[in-house]
């Protein structure tokens, strides 16, 4: 036992002073270490006792351990002793140097700002200070630093508005600072000006742009835009990216107003030239027609092929007045010109027509002698249009025949020098022209007419006469000496085409033809009866080889015929037969599908198919015709609703009625159908100018509203801001709810969006929150007014006079409580109780178990009064506290009972203030 005793007493002994119990001798054992005893004063520097931690930190002069403990475990001890070393109060001071080197690797605030304010040295102030960020220390640097350029250089560092305020008034002791600071504070003052004047500039540009935008066209609508533009480059540099935005969009928008106006230009400039194009082209096509026709009239004697290329220029013409009529339609003027060219081809067609039809009765005549006369009765030539060969040979012998008549009617037999003069002119014409069945024709008729008169032939005329007839005779003899190689080319050509076989049928039947009609245009010219037999064995071998096909091709021809037969039928019902309110694009599509129908059904037998073809032209032509006919009256309608948009557009009546108007005439555009191209596409650029007109004015009155009800809006917000920052803190401040519901009145009804739904919903939601706010503030002010109710009531039991005077609803029940019959004693408590257990469930608290069976009751006839309006609970709380008046008689034992009960409730609902209370 006396080891252990004597082990723990050396334990003791052993233990150091800087560790002992008792703070003090902590301390005076901390001034006693060693400054390299680092553990040790780490340990006391973290001593739950100042004084230990302040003696064990004084012992420490090197700054980095310093930090490096402060920043481990922080005291008001170790930031003061950082303050004594680096700010030079410690002797031996620190090199400066280091000391600056420290100053600028720190970053807690509260050492920089006693540096700045203790420092021993001005530079290490201000390297300190420009450590330092809070502008609030910045302020109090420059007004209450000992050092004059330490305090400006804290003064140029202070920038906001409110730190310059607090500056001015807090800078009284240096001059230069507060002049400084005055100076800064008016500079900015003068920016926000400044900045507010340019931004309200660049709202007004923005609004002219924006507005600009949406007006109509006007010669100074690209330099207006960039006028704006140009005062807009000045004012960019402080415009935020919002405005930015709007400014690109504006002009975006007016660049492309800008460009569909030149593109509008552009494209009347183009319809324009079109149209002259078109002008030229209509004048082409009748020039044209014209000199077709006068070639045909010019060319004598007339030939089928000149009658095909007056067929080819006439379908070819036809088929750009078609094509140009339908882009831009057709003038009365060029109608009338184009008509009067038709019905002179018609003529010229029906002619040939007819020549066709009596060829083998003129031939017949021709070749018997016969007059001709009757049959060019009914041939009834035009004059204007050259006789073919066989019509000139026609009218000869017809002449001829004509003067053999009068001849032989006449008494003497004599020679009229003059008729065989201008007989054997003809006779020679014939031969001078290689004609040589013309020439034999009226050499026949001559030597017939002479064979009939024994008169003799005067010398000169009979010499003449032998001469033209020994050259009829020589022109013979050479066209058998040129026809004999030919015919013999032709006979060996059609019995080599008989033994071809390898070739296909349509191939030998065309050559066939072609072979026939060179025989045949041989005439009798080196004939003879051995040629043409063969000619004609070969011809019937190659008709019985090509049968079947020939069959074929008959059967094909006649279906065509009878399909372009019926298609022509079809036309003229319908053009008998025209719809008056025929669309002219159905019409077109009729026309071409004729046209491609006629292309198909294609061959036809060669008799009938010219004839068919002219009708099948007239037939197309007058359709043509109808076309454009309801093409004009389109156009002529449409040019009637480009003259009401064009009223609509200048009219000053309301903007979204005028676009309703706009769209019933664009409906009305649409019903109507397509006029001639061009013509159509030059309205329609008119008729949508003057509609973009009437719609941009609606889009501007419709900006204009979006603009009214986003004021409207913004107005509704910062009313909803504003109420929602209010917090009523007296009952008398229901004026300013009451306001707030005023101005919501004027602002609505906010247009129908979802946005307006949220802010309705929060404005209710706020509305709600200050009325029950206000409602309680009422309630505590009605409860607060208490002891003068109590007094009143005591003084109504003492049967005293009233003290102060009371308020009139008050004096009202003291009225009515005279006049009512008194209650008994039990009736006087229970009342009281009632209004006991009502005021009870008006602040929310437990009602008195013996009071209990009265709750139901109560509540039952607050629901009953709250039948009509519910009152609210200030108004509760009057009509209860007034109740009481009317409970007679009230004794004073009774009251006094009930007086407690009655103050600590009221106290209660006095004390509230914005809590909860049972408002039902």
């Amino acid at each position: 036992m006396p080891g252990l005793f004597q082990r723990l007493l050396s334990t003791r002994r052993r233990r150091p002073r800087w560790d002992h119990q008792d703070p003090s001798v902590r301390a005076q054992a901390a001034l006693q270490l060693d400054a390299g005893d680092h553990a040790a004063l780490e340990t006391l520097s973290r001593d739950s006792d100042a004084g230990v931690r302040q003696a064990a930190l004084s012992r420490l002069s090197d700054p980095d351990t310093l930090l490096a403990w402060h920043q481990e475990a922080a005291s008001p001890e170790s930031l003061a002793r950082l303050i004594d070393v680096i700010g030079g109060r410690e002797q031996p001071a620190l090199d400066l140097s280091r000391r600056l080197a420290l100053v600028e690797q720190l970053s807690e605030q509260a050492l920089l700002d006693a540096l700045v304010a203790q420092g021993d040295n001005q530079k290490l102030r201000l390297t300190a200070l420009a450590r330092i960020d809070d502008e609030a220390r910045l302020v109090h640097h420059a007004s209450d630093n000992g050092i004059a350029a330490v305090r400006l250089a804290a003064a140029e560092r202070v920038s906001s508005p409110g730190g310059l305020s607090t500056l001015v008034k807090q800078a009284k002791r240096d001059k230069q600072v507060a002049r400084l600071a005055r100076e800064r504070l008016a500079r900015q003052r003068a920016d926000a000006e400044q900045q507010a004047a340019a931004s309200a500039e660049r709202e007004r540009l923005l609004e002219a742009l924006e507005a600009h935008a949406h007006r109509p066209w006007e010669p100074l609508y690209e330099a207006r835009l960039k006028h704006w533009i140009k005062a807009w480059e000045p004012l960019a540099d402080g415009a935020d990216q919002p405005q930015h935005q709007r400014f690109d969009i504006a002009v975006a928008r007016c660049r492309q107003r800008i460009a569909e106006h030149e593109h509008h230009h552009r494209e009347l400039e183009r319809v324009q030239r079109e149209k002259a194009t078109a002008k030229a082209t209509r004048e082409g096509i009748l020039e044209a027609l014209e000199q077709a026709l006068n070639t045909v009239s010019e060319n004598e004697p007339l030939t089928a092929d000149a009658m095909d290329a007056l067929a080819s220029r006439w379908q070819l013409q036809s088929e750009r007045w078609q094509s140009v009529s339908d882009d831009y339609g057709v003038s009365d003027a060029y109608a009338a010109r184009h008509a009067e060219l038709e019905r002179r081809v018609q003529t010229l067609w029906q002619a040939w027509e007819r020549l066709a039809q009596l060829d083998p009765e003129l031939r017949q005549a021709l070749e018997q002698g016969d007059d001709t006369a009757p049959l060019l009765a009914r041939l009834d030539w035009p004059q204007a249009l050259p006789p073919t060969a066989l019509v000139a040979a026609a009218r000869r012998q017809a002449a001829v025949a004509g003067e053999t008549q009068a001849a032989r009617d006449s008494d003497a037999p004599v020679w009229d020098d003059q008729a065989l003069g201008t007989q054997l002119d003809q006779l020679e014409a014939e031969l001078d022209g290689g004609r040589y069945r013309p020439a034999a024709q009226i050499q026949r008729q001559l030597r017939q007419q002479l064979d009939a008169t024994p008169a003799a032939l005067p010398a000169a005329l009979e010499q003449r006469w032998k001469q033209l007839t020994a050259r009829l005779a020589e022109l013979r003899d050479w066209r058998g000496f040129v026809a004999a190689p030919k015919r013999e080319e032709l006979l060996t050509a059609i019995e080599a085409l008989a033994e071809a076989r390898e070739q296909s049928d349509a191939e030998r039947h065309r050559r066939h033809q072609q072979l026939i009609r060179e025989w045949r245009q041989l005439g009798d010219a080196a004939a003879s009866r051995e040629l043409a037999q063969r000619f004609r064995t070969a011809s019937d071998a190659l008709h019985t080889q090509l049968a079947a096909w020939e069959s074929e091709l008959a059967n094909r021809e006649r279906d065509n015929l009878e399909r372009r037969e019926a298609l022509c039928e079809q036309l003229e019902t319908l053009l008998d037969n025209p719809a008056e309110d025929a669309d002219p694009d159905a019409l077109r599509r009729i026309r071409d599908a004729a046209q491609e129908q006629w292309d198909q059904h294609w061959p036809v037998p060669k008799r009938r198919a010219a004839a068919l073809g002219r009708r099948f032209a007239r037939l197309r032509q007058r359709l043509q015709t109808l076309i454009d006919a309801r093409a004009g009256d389109i156009a002529s309608h449409k040019r009637e609703l480009v003259a009401e948009a064009q009223r609509l557009a200048e009219q000053e009546g309301p903007a979204q009625q005028r676009a309703d108007q706009a769209k019933q005439l664009q409906q009305r555009w649409r019903e109507l159908g397509r006029a001639p191209k061009g013509v159509e596409q030059t309205l329609w650029r008119q008729f949508r100018s003057h509609c973009d007109t009437i719609f941009a004015a609606r889009d501007a009155l419709r900006g204009e509203q979006q603009a009214r009800q986003q004021q409207r809006f913004d107005a509704m917000q910062a009313l909803i801001d504003k109420l929602d920052a209010w917090q009523p803190t007296h009952a008398g401040e229901r004026d300013v709810l009451d306001a707030a519901l005023e101005e919501a009145q004027r602002l609505s009804p906010l247009p129908h969006s979802r946005r307006s739904e949220g802010m309705e919903r929060r404005w209710q939601g706020i509305v709600h929150a200050r009325e029950v706010t206000l409602e309680r503030l009422e309630l505590v002010a009605q409860a607060r007014a208490w002891p003068d109710y109590r007094r009143w009531l005591e003084q109504t039991i003492a049967g005293t006079a009233l003290d102060p005077e009371p308020p009139a609803a008050l004096r009202k029940r003291l009225l009515q409580r005279q006049k009512q019959t008194p209650l008994s004693a039990d009736d006087a408590e229970e009342a009281l109780q009632r209004c006991l257990v009502q005021l009870s469930l008006l602040a929310g608290e437990p009602i008195p178990e013996a009071l209990e069976p009265l709750r139901l009751e109560v509540q039952v006839a607050r629901l009953n009064d709250a039948l009509g309006r519910p009152p609210t609970p200030p108004e509760e709380l009057e009509q209860t506290l007034l109740r009481l008046f009317t409970i007679t008689p009230l004794e004073a034992e009774l009251w006094t009972r009930y007086a407690s009960s009655f103050d600590a409730l009221l106290a209660r609902l006095s004390s509230v203030g914005h809590e909860g209370v049972d408002t039902r």
